[in-house]
């Protein structure tokens, strides 16, 4: 379902991310994750030359919040996705287990077109404080 214009894929995405609050189970609130989707190609200049930019983040246990505004938070990754790649992860509005199953195997076989990467935008022990060390270990990552 690639070519979508940005505000609909964004209404797509917002449709499943803020509804499984479990994908962000054993972080601490306000945990943040800041996406950058881009049309087929993660490179060096994915985050410039991005389709859709957003945040999703932690309010409490049972709520995420998906926002193109900027938080005040700063995020603790920032994660890209290519249009296919994001949109393989959350057809058929996996489980939070499921989904990260999906993007394990895409991480590690990546395809033309369906791709995504990762990078730490916090110290590794910090991240580690707020829940990530859980979350790492049920996720498999």
């Amino acid at each position: 379902m690639i070519g979508m214009d940005s505000e609909e894929l964004y209404q797509k995405l917002k449709n499943y991310f803020p509804n499984n609050p479990d994908l962000m189970r054993h972080l601490h609130i306000n945990a943040c994750w800041e996406y950058f989707i881009t049309e087929d190609l993660i490179d060096d200049s994915a985050a410039e030359n991005a389709k859709l930019h957003y945040f999703l983040y932690k309010v409490d246990e049972d709520k995420l919040v998906m926002t193109k505004e900027k938080p005040d938070i700063k995020p603790d990754l920032i994660l890209f996705f290519t249009e296919n790649g994001i949109l393989s992860l959350i057809e058929g509005n996996p489980s939070a287990d499921v989904y990260y199953a999906r993007y394990n195997e895409v991480m590690d076989n990546p395809k033309p077109g369906i791709d995504v990467d990762n990078k730490l935008n916090k110290p590794r022990l910090k991240l580690w404080r707020i829940g990530y060390k859980l979350w790492r270990k049920d996720f498999n990552f």
